[in-house]
């Protein structure tokens, strides 16, 4: 049957089943005890299925540009979301009424499950939702909004923030360079470094923008922050970028992207939030200070030996992260 389905995937692609089409190339079937999507069971181990950590006691702010469709959803519908706020000037009441469900997408990939089948690993978090972004327009103003999103999400206490959302030039030309990538020049660069300097334990998970394959190449502004956690996408097997993935600069003097995930269509958008769920269910398991947090990370990656401007230290993997944390 699953062979069946791989052979009519161009003929459903072709009549629009697309949520067929990804739920067949997304599922990742192993031997634990639960169905993982592809890109977490790239992270996963028996010993960290077994633990069956969800990110519980965790509160997780996401950043993003609409959240359309996410208390229908069957896979994000069942996520604890305790507040939502629009910084775009939008209607609040027409919060989850979006006509962008991109926001929506990125959860199911930081906590979507049903049933047994897993596609985002904290899926036992608080969660914490602001618009900030609005898909159609990039004014330089979503910066501020940006900003104060952060500011919002500080206000509720979120140990993690899963940014999707990245900037390099804007509708009235006006923004960047590559050769700004420092982690100090951009306006929202300098406010995050100096923001994650004084809260170490605040852990920031950014995309790192799918300009890979286009004329600016590199990872988008904020995720050239050092303390940031920098997230590119890979393909199926874990070896190669994909094509899309915005790199880092190799004179930079430290590594972006971080890490790799693998990722749909959408790239870095939804290989971002895999990582923000695993640092999650990390800190469930034992509460940690963002510094301990990142070089656990960088040491378990699939690149350790030979991190590098594509793939950074890889994919994470949990069975090398439980040896590390339960070595005393």
């Amino acid at each position: 049957m699953k062979k069946l389905l791989w052979l009519l995937l161009p003929a459903l692609a072709a009549y629009g089943a697309w949520d067929l089409v990804r739920e067949v190339r997304g599922t990742w079937t192993s031997d634990y005890s639960r169905t993982y999507s592809r890109a977490v069971g790239q992270t996963m181990s028996r010993a960290f299925d077994s633990l069956n950590l969800s990110g519980r006691g965790v509160r997780i702010g996401v950043l993003d540009a609409g959240f359309g469709g996410f208390r229908t959803d069957r896979w994000t519908r069942g996520l604890h979301v305790a507040a939502w706020r629009d910084f775009t000037g939008g209607d609040e009441t027409a919060f989850f009424d979006d006509a962008t469900d991109h926001g929506t997408r990125v959860c199911t990939n930081l906590g979507g499950r049903s049933g047994d089948t897993i596609r985002g690993l904290a899926w036992g978090a608080e969660y914490y939702l602001a618009k900030t972004d609005r898909a159609e327009v990039e004014p330089r103003a979503e910066e501020r909004q940006l900003i104060r999103g952060i500011e919002w999400l500080l206000a509720h206490d979120v140990d993690v923030i899963s940014s999707s959302l990245g900037y390099t030039t804007f509708d009235d030309f006006s923004g960047y360079t590559p050769a700004m990538l420092d982690g100090r020049t951009s306006t929202l660069s300098r406010y995050l470094d100096s923001l994650l300097t004084a809260r170490p334990g605040l852990v920031f998970v950014q995309s790192a923008g799918n300009e890979g394959d286009k004329a600016w190449r590199n990872v988008s502004f904020p995720a050239d922050v050092r303390q940031v956690i920098t997230v590119g996408s890979c393909d199926s097997d874990g070896v190669s970028r994909s094509r899309s993935s915005g790199v880092g600069r190799e004179d930079a003097g430290y590594v972006k992207p971080d890490f790799v995930a693998g990722a749909s269509s959408l790239g870095t958008s939804f290989s971002t939030p895999v990582i923000a769920g695993l640092c999650a269910c990390l800190l469930e398991y034992r509460p940690m200070e963002r510094g301990e947090l990142i070089g656990l990370l960088h040491a378990s990656g699939t690149r350790a030996a030979a991190p590098g401007c594509e793939l950074g230290y890889g994919i994470p993997q949990t069975d090398v992260l439980l040896r590390m944390l339960r070595t005393p």
